[in-house]
């Protein structure tokens, strides 16, 4: 968990490459459910989907489609991306008991993540300072990120380290909680 554009997804991928560990992405899930209802994957239409179905099927909808996927899954450990609201968490608590690890990843520095979502090209990432700010505010209130943020088990400085640092904290992270 983390606000946009603080590395979660990142985090997530070099686990997933270094270890071979499944990733899922409840993203996924909202994509998907665009796409079927012809709509573009704007981060706006992205948090339409959202709202939309959590009205409809509960908060718990997007985690729960997850939580069915990991369990017809046979695999010692799976990520899971796009965790935002704190009944997320709670859906998995619940599934999941202590095998669930919750990771915050913090950016302290609000102009750092915006540079970071300009740099990645994306065409949903094309928003002013002011936009990237009134996008996060917008996250907060429809989905209480600060809150699962608090119920983190460990929580990730991601700063402004490099990458090849970044990565060897993260290896060492991993190996010491899930490798056998």
């Amino acid at each position: 968990v983390g606000k946009n554009a603080s590395g979660k997804d990142y985090f997530l991928e070099y686990i997933a490459k270094e270890f071979g560990v499944p990733l899922l992405s409840m993203g996924d899930v909202a994509r998907d459910l665009a796409e079927k209802e012809g709509l573009e994957k704007t981060r706006e239409n992205l948090h339409y989907i959202s709202e939309k179905y959590m009205t409809k099927y509960g908060k718990d909808f997007f985690p729960k489609q997850l939580i069915k996927m990991i369990k017809d899954m046979n695999a010692e450990n799976v990520l899971v991306s796009g965790i935002r609201p704190p009944s997320d968490v709670e859906k998995f608590k619940e599934a999941f008991g202590d095998q669930f690890f919750l990771v915050a990843i913090v950016v302290e520095s609000d102009r750092v993540r915006y540079e970071r979502t300009v740099s990645r090209g994306s065409a949903r990432d094309n928003v002013t300072y002011e936009q990237f700010l009134a996008l996060d505010k917008h996250e907060e209130e429809l989905f209480h990120t600060s809150e699962t943020i608090a119920m983190a088990d460990y929580t990730f400085l991601r700063g402004e380290m490099s990458d090849e640092e970044y990565h060897k904290k993260i290896r060492e992270f991993y190996t010491s909680r899930f490798v056998k």
